[in-house]
């Protein structure tokens, strides 16, 4: 019985030494999970950074690469071809100055800046890097002395037929992404920073650091680790501070540059945050409280043999059973680490990197939001949680619409699962409305139903394209001007007339009460005529101030009015055929742009018609403009047709483009069919298309007709 008992006790101290090194290795495990938990946490910040200032880096390379397109290379010089995208591209995109340098030394720049004399662009380093490059780059960072802020220069080779006949380049301010990384907060002390792959800082929280010294001059210890930023993309490395402790720096590469995007924390609060976002800290203390006990019974074990032999089989099936739960809970640990480090970074990620405001709705009160919503709407956060969008929402939109039917049509086509994007009016702190961009989409989390909504302020470009939509019914002042004498013309020769014939009346005492009167009549008549001309070109300038209901049939007859008189001086037919057998066509839209891209395509034909003449070796065929309305259920169509010869084929594709014109930069601008095919298919959701016939070109309108009670 001795025997069996001692081999008892001896096979029990070795089950519980067992559980004790167990323990002790799981703990280890434990600790290895923690320490990839951290660095997976810094890297993924680390690189939703580095994705931002990517996504502001395009943006801002999308805007010169389009700048560069629209730059008509075979006349680059001062002139409005060249100089006009050039400013357009400074307001886009916020630049301080954008300029071209031509192959034979000659600088184009768009800020108006004179160069010194001997002043050479293709010996300066931006001319120098975009010919090595080949294509769009930038330059490295440096701080402009004039407003003493960080810039860098975007470049691109201007190349044609194969050749570089220039380079076009862009300097833009950093504050934007300056502030974004700055804002980036890891811990409680933890920061983030980019620096060139050979060290050198461009952003940091110190600005004394920027530009002046090198990470490793500061971090020594980081000395012999700076291989890492050169052979990888992204890392982690840990290292001793200048406080003496443990920090973490995890780093990622920006791509297309020798930017690395890099966050910097204490070991300490990394592991701590790791604590409070993971139940690792609950699987430390249950693994410790178990070793101890496993000491415990290993010192039961040697004094209480004989009751560790009635319970043996008992306290074998427990240990059995403790294994298995420590495997489980081995395995809950680690997907528990993996989705609490992604809820994490996207929570980190979307509110504090995020250039958009971002809402997020329960029912339809807002629960949460991100510093820009509050610089968006000018309100602090604790003002905003609890409101609604219509709250922040005047009560109509600038369709006409109620702001609450909108939203309620909105939201119920998202509950399909789709994503919807729209345009919005929103109200500031301060009283003012904006226009803004919309994302919403509506999703479930934890059995809640969420709605998350993007909002992007498009104030600045809405005001840019009412002030390009006015500019270019401006441009056609001198255009209306000529018309307007032409149409007073004969009036006042008729007045004229009737001045001198007093003269006579008097002389030949035939100035009596009949003669005035018929005179006074003739002349109340002719002045009548001036005065309606002058209203119907008032009321073409005038630009609209709502969307509401157009009436196709009446702007056409408007539009005719207005080229009337010019028709009849360049012996053109002007013809109108209405298919639709109505007496009106509703469409909704704006009325006075309308008529202003009725006026651009009949200008244009009669231009055409005119050159086409003029150009003609014999007789040409008659000249004919055709207006032709039709019609059917849910479409108005009209076709515009003229004899002008049509417009050559290679150009076809062209026409609508930006800047592009064939009349010469001392009668064209570039704008009319752009803006115009800009308000039929942005303005009036319609569609504007060209084609040629065999007697010239023709312009198709289709818009969606109103459907009345």
């Amino acid at each position: 019985m001795i025997p069996r008992t001692k081999k008892h006790i001896i096979t029990l101290a070795v089950l519980t030494a067992v559980i004790f090194v167990v323990a002790g290795i799981n703990y280890r495990i434990t600790q290895h999970i923690v320490e990839r938990t951290i660095a997976a946490q810094q890297e993924d910040l680390a690189i939703k950074a580095a994705d931002t200032v990517e996504m502001w880096l395009e943006q801002q390379m999308k805007i010169l690469t389009a700048t560069a397109d629209s730059v008509v290379l075979g006349s680059l010089g001062q002139n409005e071809e060249t100089m006009k995208p050039l400013k357009m591209a400074m307001k886009a995109g916020h630049f301080t100055d954008v300029y071209i340098g031509r192959k034979d030394g000659v600088l184009l720049d768009g800020a108006d800046w004179l160069p010194p004399n001997g002043y050479d662009p293709r010996n300066r380093p931006w001319y120098r890097r975009a010919v090595a490059v080949g294509d769009m780059s930038f330059t490295t960072p440096y701080i402009d002395l004039v407003t003493n802020k960080m810039v860098i220069a975007l470049v691109k080779p201007l190349i044609a037929d194969g050749q570089i006949v220039g380079v076009m380049g862009a300097d833009t301010v950093l504050d934007s992404l300056v502030r974004n990384v700055l804002n980036l907060k890891v811990g409680e002390s933890g920061y983030g920073f980019i620096v060139e792959r050979n060290g050198t800082i461009l952003v940091h929280p110190s600005e004394e650091y920027v530009m002046r010294e090198k990470i490793q001059n500061i971090e020594l210890d980081l000395a012999d680790k700076l291989d890492r930023f050169i052979s990888g993309d992204i890392g982690t490395v840990t290292y001793l501070g200048k406080d003496r402790q443990k920090h973490v720096l995890s780093f990622s590469l920006i791509a297309n540059s020798d930017w690395f995007m890099c966050v910097t924390a204490p070991r300490d609060e990394a592991y701590s945050l790791t604590r409070k976002t993971t139940m690792i800290f609950a699987t430390e203390i249950a693994l410790r409280v178990l070793g101890i006990l496993a000491l415990i019974a290993l010192v039961v074990v040697s004094g209480s043999g004989l009751v560790l032999f009635f319970f043996s089989k008992r306290y074998s099936s427990a240990i059995q059973q403790h294994q298995e739960e420590l495997t489980g809970i081995n395995k809950d640990l680690e997907w528990n680490i993996i989705k609490r480090k992604e809820v994490e970074t996207y929570y980190q990620t979307l509110f504090n990197v995020a250039n958009d405001a971002i809402l997020i709705s329960k029912g339809s009160r807002i629960s949460e939001c991100n510093q820009k919503t509050m610089e968006v709407f000018g309100l602090a956060k604790e003002v905003m949680l609890g409101k609604s969008m219509l709250d922040l929402s005047p009560v109509y939109q600038p369709d006409g619409e109620l702001s609450r039917e909108k939203l309620q049509d909105i939201l119920h086509a998202s509950h399909k699962g789709e994503q919807q994007i729209f345009r919005w009016s929103f109200i500031r702190a301060d009283g003012v409305e904006f226009p803004a961009s919309i994302s919403l989409k509506i999703f479930r989390l934890n059995d809640e139903e969420l709605t998350l909504s993007s909002i992007r302020d498009i104030s600045k470009r809405v005001d840019a394209e009412g002030q390009l939509m006015q500019a270019q019914k401006m441009a056609a002042v001198g255009e209306m001007l000529a018309i307007i004498a032409h149409q007073w013309r004969q009036p006042l020769n008729t007045l004229s007339t009737y001045i001198s014939s007093l003269q006579a009346a008097q002389y030949n005492d035939m100035l009596n009460k009949a003669f005035v009167e018929k005179l006074v009549s003739g002349a109340n008549g002719q002045i009548h005529f001036m005065s309606k001309t002058i209203d119907d070109f008032r009321n073409f300038f005038k630009p609209s101030k709502a969307k509401g209901p157009v009436d196709v049939l009446e702007v056409v007859i408007s539009a005719v009015k207005l080229m009337e008189a010019q028709m009849k001086h360049g012996g053109i037919s002007l013809t109108v055929n209405n298919k639709s057998g109505s007496s009106s066509l509703l469409v909704f839209g704006y009325r006075g742009e309308f008529v202003h891209v009725l006026v651009n395509i009949i200008a244009n034909a009669k231009d055409a018609i005119s050159q086409h003449a003029a150009e003609a070796d014999e007789q040409p065929a008659a000249k004919k403009i055709a207006i032709t309305v039709s019609t059917d259920e849910q479409t108005v169509l009209l076709h515009i047709s003229d004899s002008g010869g049509g417009i050559p084929e290679h150009l076809l594709l062209q026409i609508f483009n930006p800047y592009f014109t064939t009349k010469g930069a001392s009668s064209g601008t570039g704008m009319g069919l752009y803006m115009a095919k800009m308000i039929v298919e942005k303005e009036m959701n319609g569609e504007l298309l060209a084609e040629n016939t065999e007697t010239g070109a023709k312009f198709t309108i289709k818009l969606k007709k109103m459907i009345t009670d």
